[in-house]
């Protein structure tokens, strides 16, 4: 590479890392600064973490984390087999229905559930009080807190070890089944040590956004007596007196926890890798198939059914009829049936500029997020492909690519109580704090780990010879990105920015506690109608904003099949088709 490329190349890394440190390191930090030194005249709280009930919420909040990986694990892993390796993997509307609870509010699904299983409720009306009983005391409990936490965030587990199991060839356990290994050295020596490192990844992804989960602690938890690290943090920062020091402190010790967990699971990928785990690699021309029997395909469709029952099904049976019944006592028959609820949110200015402008500020925050994650991706994966294996900015770029995905090491509520912090400041000449622009930046900071992910994925599939060809052909840089670098990327671009933006319409910790005080936006609206005890217009506006986000997510994945379809039938031969992937494969790569 020429000096003059090696110069840009280096001032592109410079502005990019420039632009991280303002976004994610200098807000994490203030959170540190201030637990150290205190807030205001308030000193430091960091000795309340030793001190009276701190170590059991942190106890609380360590178990729940850790019940929920265990319940995400035991839900996602065998439907990653079944969709990945089985005649399963032609029903590609599993994947619609795995992002489903991706899509629903955490709050929502909780206080579905309390809602089913209520003393009364449709639970006890069908099975009786004796069911009703059992079942409620396992909902109104730290168990099912995880199960319900779990079914929210066992997605992200999911689509991970589903494209790990992608990844895996045909030859790799064909040679092991030439050879006499049993099927369980087969999977003890050839397919766990691939599945590992994935599932560390998106285990630490589930241990940390359990940690850091807003809605189901502040209603299930709250409900039941279980208090964590986030409801502590929410008190602090919402109910009078406000204690920012504890809050900082509080949120120190998610901060320190996140950390922990990440580095543990650096030290997993790593052993995994030296044992020979590291994966095939690139793309698989022929996946593993497993045949199933007729007993093997009825357990298969029976736990998918399983899965989907408790994060689907009866979830939103709760959500529906709790948008419908016009008297709760009553059994839900035709007579106390009523949309009226659905005319009365529509008909309600603020609840439609809630859902517009959560729609609006996701899109936008989305759309920043993936262009920050594009500059990420072309001054380091890129770069450093065409630069045939340098270092790109050395340092500097590895910096750039830790602090890209770092917001998905810790809990959103910590980033949310550093950008109180640090854009709140009294210094500051002038600041977004208190203004829509607050939001966009606090969501494109949120939003940035996944858009890197999906976008790498896409460029690390594109072959330093396309890039070699144009050179060669004289084409200028700008005509290389334009005509062969953004479509080559733009699958990752189209999958980062749709699951940026489902996550966005949904958004609570941000939306909470940095949003300006005369924004309405639609998951606190939706909480302040439950504690209003507007239940019947909180639960028609949750069916109101998952069906406009289930709307947008299959126009995407159609669009992505079809460009798929068109790209593989191109006579451009495998240079034109090689970076193209199934449409649905490339919208879940959550990770």
């Amino acid at each position: 590479m020429s000096r003059p490329s090696l110069r840009r190349q280096c001032a592109g890394t410079t502005a990019i890392l420039l632009v991280l440190l303002v976004l994610v390191a200098i807000p994490l930090l203030s959170v540190l600064a201030t637990a150290v030194t205190g807030y205001g005249d308030d000193p430091s709280a960091l000795g309340t973490l030793v001190d009276g009930d701190m170590p059991r919420i942190i106890g609380n909040t360590i178990f729940l984390s850790v019940l929920v990986v265990a319940f995400s694990t035991i839900m996602a892993a065998p439907l990653a087999f079944l969709t990945s390796w089985t005649g399963l993997r032609r029903h590609w509307w599993i994947d619609i229905g795995v992002m489903v609870p991706f899509m629903t509010p955490p709050f929502a699904a909780a206080m579905a559930w309390m809602d089913i299983t209520r003393t009364g409720g449709v639970i006890d009306m069908l099975l009786g009080d004796f069911a009703g009983d059992a079942l409620r005391a396992t909902v109104n409990s730290v168990w099912g807190m995880g199960l319900i936490m779990a079914c929210e965030l066992f997605p992200f587990l999911y689509l991970l070890l589903r494209n790990c199991l992608d990844a895996v060839p045909a030859s790799g356990t064909e040679m092991a089944a030439v050879v006499g290994a049993s099927r369980w050295k087969t999977l003890t020596r050839i397919v766990l040590p691939q599945v590992v490192g994935p599932w560390s990844l998106g285990a630490l992804i589930v241990f940390i956004r359990a940690a850091g989960e807003f809605g189901t602690p502040v209603t299930l938890g709250n409900a039941i007596g279980y208090q964590v690290l986030v409801s502590r943090i929410q008190q602090d920062v919402t109910v009078d007196p406000l204690d920012f020091s504890s809050a900082a402190a509080g949120a120190s010790a998610l901060f320190t926890l996140g950390i922990a967990v990440w580095a543990l699971q650096q030290v997993i990928s790593r052993r995994t890798l030296d044992a020979g785990g590291a994966g095939a690699g690139g793309r698989v021309s022929r996946p593993t198939s497993v045949r199933l029997g007729p007993v093997g395909t009825i357990a298969g469709w029976a736990w998918v059914a399983v899965v989907a029952t408790m994060s689907i099904i009866v979830p939103y049976i709760s959500i529906v009829l709790g948008a419908t019944t016009i008297l709760r006592s009553k059994a839900p028959k035709l007579d106390n049936l009523s949309l009226d609820y659905f005319l009365i949110v529509l008909s309600d200015d603020r609840a439609l500029r809630a859902l517009t402008t959560s729609a609006v500020l996701a899109a936008i925050g989305a759309t920043a997020g993936v262009l920050i994650a594009l500059a990420v991706t072309l001054v380091t994966t890129l770069r450093r492909s065409r630069a045939a294996g340098s270092a790109p900015g050395g340092r500097l770029g590895r910096i750039t690519d830790f602090l890209a995905v770092a917001p998905e090491t810790v809990p959103a509520i910590v980033l949310a109580i550093g950008f109180i912090f640090f854009w709140n400041a009294g210094w500051l000449p002038a600041t977004p704090y208190n203004t829509p622009a607050i939001l966009v930046i606090a969501y494109a900071v949120l939003f940035l780990p996944m858009a890197v992910q999906n976008i790498k994925t896409s460029a690390q599939s594109v072959t330093p010879t396309v890039f070699e060809a144009a050179a060669t052909s004289g084409a200028t840089g700008w005509h290389t990105f334009a005509r062969i670098t953004l479509p080559l990327l733009l699958p990752g671009i189209a999958a980062g920015w749709l699951l940026a933006f489902l996550t966005g319409i949904r958004e609570l910790v941000m939306s909470s506690l940095v949003r300006p005080s005369n924004m309405t936006l639609l998951s606190p609206w939706i909480m302040g109608q439950f504690d209003q005890g507007h239940r019947a217009e909180a639960m028609a506006m949750t069916l109101i904003g998952v069906v406009s986000s289930t709307i947008v997510l299959v126009a995407v994945q159609l669009w992505l099949r079809r460009r798929s379809v068109t790209v593989d039938r191109s006579p451009k031969g495998p240079a034109a088709q090689q970076p193209t992937a199934d449409g649905a494969r490339e919208l879940s790569h959550a990770g």
